[in-house]
């Protein structure tokens, strides 16, 4: 008998066979799968109500951007740097070749000859987004009452408390300006609700950021000048003498340039111009992003709405629980 016992001890230590394990219960093995149709199945049956949501939401936004809210036309220009004759180098070369027998002084008209005169692209950016660039170009160019009207609160139809200020973050809001470094050109562009206006506005910030340009020249040529005819005249060194004077009339031809060069420090490569088809809104592309937001939310509304028995687990989940 104590064998017959140890045997049957011996029998239940033993592993199940592989047959047994077939036989475990379903969710045993399959509690983490998911049965999709349980949730297709809600979305399926409230097709319409879905597909209703999106038709409206579609119709609602194509009618909003494409009936109330106002045309913007977007014009756009590009510009490329006019390279400026590298005088300063060679002015700062020959001016330390005296150095040391002329003292700081030719130092010092180094310094104010050659701080001038470079055109560079990515200084223009900064330039045409400024507050007093962008002020003085309305005021020059009597925008001031249009400007300030399209600030109006569309409300209360009350002005703004700081009309320059509010003036100014119009303009910027509606005006871009990108440098390409690997053309070397700069891309403006400004909108506006009238097409024409817009392309107007546009040769306004072109012309006057070279107007710009051109008095600075000027400023930097007229002091350089004259820095370098009084150190002419105050030394006593012929040669020297005579290489001031030649920079100086180079300095003076700079000026007269600056004054007469229709194409001063860029050129103007495609003109201000836009489209007849309106920039913004983007109807389709705003009825389109309107469609798939409210057939995502609709069809998370019936998910959520449906009885948890519409989407209740397969039985044999329903065993794991």
């Amino acid at each position: 008998m104590a064998t017959g016992a140890h045997d049957k001890l011996r029998g239940a230590s033993q592993p199940e066979p592989l047959e047994a394990l077939v036989t475990l219960p379903h969710h045993l093995y399959y509690e983490d799968e998911v049965d999709l149709r349980e949730y297709l199945r809600p979305l399926v049956k409230r097709w319409r109500f879905i597909a209703a949501v999106t038709v409206l939401a579609m119709a609602a936004t194509g009618s909003v951007t494409g009936f109330l809210l106002p045309r913007y036309y977007r014009a756009e220009a590009v510009i490329r740097p006019v390279a400026q004759p590298a005088l300063q180098g060679r002015l700062a070369g020959l001016l330390s070749s005296f150095g040391g027998s002329s003292g700081a002084g030719l130092g010092g008209i180094a310094a104010a000859v050659g701080g001038g005169g470079g055109s560079d692209a990515e200084e223009y950016l900064p330039i045409l987004k400024s507050y007093p660039f962008v002020i003085a170009l309305v005021k020059k160019h009597h925008l001031w009452d249009r400007m300030l009207e399209q600030t109006q609160d569309m409300i209360t139809g009350r002005l703004p408390e700081h009309p320059s200020w509010a003036i100014y973050y119009l303009m910027k809001k509606r005006f871009s300006a990108e440098y390409s470094l690997k053309t070397g050109n700069v891309t403006v562009a400004y909108e506006d609700r009238d097409r024409a206006q817009a392309e107007q506005i546009l040769s306004y910030f072109i012309d006057d950021l070279r107007e710009k340009l051109r008095a600075r020249q000027i400023d930097e040529t007229t002091a350089a000048a004259q820095a370098l005819r009084e150190e002419a005249a105050a030394t006593s060194d012929a040669l020297l003498q005579a290489h001031l004077y030649e920079l100086m009339a180079r300095q003076l031809e700079r000026k007269k340039l600056a004054q007469v060069q229709a194409d001063f420090a860029f050129v103007v490569l495609v003109p201000p111009n836009a489209s007849v088809k309106p920039y913004r809104p983007k109807v389709v592309l705003d009825t389109a992003i309107a469609g798939m937001l409210a057939l995502i939310l609709a069809m998370a509304w019936v998910l959520l709405r449906e009885p948890s028995a519409e989407r209740a687990p397969s039985p044999a989940l329903g065993r794991a629980e």
